[in-house]
């Protein structure tokens, strides 16, 4: 793209693990050292702190004398992976007392295999309740699997036998929040939340921004948007309130940094779903927002990213461009615009882009404009 001051390195190796590589990459660590100068000292925020970083750190500490700092990474390895996963969530809203609220959990349970998950299905569906098959360390909608009463229960069995996505960790079984029947006319959203641990006890945690997830289906996550006017839904107090809580409970066992709880309200009741011990897919969103039009953005903006599929293959930059015209505006040319980011995607025909319009409405009908324009393969 021609940006000055910015060179793309990535290690020769490719093990699954970032930091791990980077141990083992000399050329790699050399660039690094060089770039750090002779301060030796320098900032490194990772989207997900893990066991690899800190022995990451501690290969430049002992070796080179380089000190890293992590200002967004929880001392505490064990807490944070614990609360990765969707038991750890579970767990955790229990222990804060959340369980009888209007923000909490879903009904259900986690299993610590296939068969106690069968049992907790059939459980479920028993009395009437839709249900959910979550792996314990799954993100992304990554093998979700959905239940309604009245499914066959050989094909029930033969789905969980046959589903990849699920090893040796704990498997979660929930109750598939829904509309109750077709009377009920409570509006189904799914509405998530980002906060900031501080280091210091003595400061309170910091709720970042509330964005409404934006789904292609029951489990395809497409994006997410954050606007004033979602203040003025029934389940915006409730969130608010109950998150903040969790916020605080982290923070009193010694976490830090940034985390995002997503959920699924019915009215104004919510259920708690996920908890992402990391910056979230929200938070450039927010930063986004903050760097452009200011840390009050909200009063006048409505910001949120999507991604759009079904691409040619190998799609240029330069073709997006050519396609979106007009529509690409940054905020200091227009009020409304599209900002193409993420532009790794392309390559197999995904484009992600960061969206700003003066109201929710004015979002929508921008990510409508672009599907039309953009070529299908």
């Amino acid at each position: 793209l021609g940006l000055p001051d910015i060179v793309n390195l990535s290690p020769a190796a490719d093990s699954g693990s970032l930091f791990a590589d980077l141990i083992n990459d000399d050329g790699l660590l050399r660039s690094l050292l060089e770039y750090v100068g002779p301060g030796r000292r320098f900032r490194l925020i990772p989207h997900t702190t893990t066991p690899d970083l800190w022995a990451f750190a501690d290969l430049l500490r002992r070796k080179y004398g380089v000190i890293a700092e992590l200002p967004e990474s929880c001392r505490d390895q064990a807490l944070r992976d614990l609360l990765d996963t969707k038991s750890g969530l579970r767990t955790l809203v229990a222990e804060a007392g959340l369980t009888r609220t209007a923000c909490t959990v879903p009904r259900g349970r986690h299993c610590a295999d296939r068969d106690e998950a069968l049992a907790a299905v059939d459980e479920l569906l028993s009395d009437g309740t839709p249900c959910i098959v979550k792996a314990d360390k799954g993100e992304a909608g990554v093998g979700l699997l959905i239940f309604r009463p009245g499914d066959d229960t050989s094909s029930i069995v033969q789905t969980l036998k046959e589903s990849t996505f699920y090893g040796e960790d704990p498997i979660v079984v929930e109750e598939y929040i829904d509309r109750a029947d077709s009377s009920d006319r409570r509006p189904i959203a799914f509405p998530s939340v980002e906060y900031v641990v501080p280091d210091d006890p003595s400061h309170e945690p910091v709720l970042t921004h509330v964005c409404d997830m934006l789904f292609d289906g029951a489990t395809v996550l497409r994006g997410n948007v954050t606007t004033a006017s979602l203040s003025e839904t029934a389940w915006y107090e409730p969130f608010v309130a109950g998150s903040r809580k969790v916020a605080q409970e982290l923070q009193r066992r010694g976490y830090r940094g940034h985390f995002g709880i997503d959920a699924v309200a019915r009215g104004g009741e919510v259920f708690m779903l996920d908890l992402n011990a990391r910056r979230t897919g929200s938070t450039h969103v927010h930063d986004f927002g903050v760097r452009f039009l200011g840390p009050d953005y909200l009063k006048r903006r409505t910001v949120g990213n999507y991604d759009f599929y079904g691409l040619p293959k190998d799609s240029t930059l330069t073709d997006v461009l050519e396609r979106l015209g007009p529509l690409v505006r940054s905020p200091g040319q227009s009020d409304s615009g599209v900002v193409p980011c993420e532009l790794t995607g392309l390559a197999t025909g995904r484009l992600s882009c960061l969206i700003h319009a003066p109201s929710l409405a004015a979002f929508h009908d921008l990510v409508q404009r672009v599907h039309a324009t953009l070529p299908r393969d």
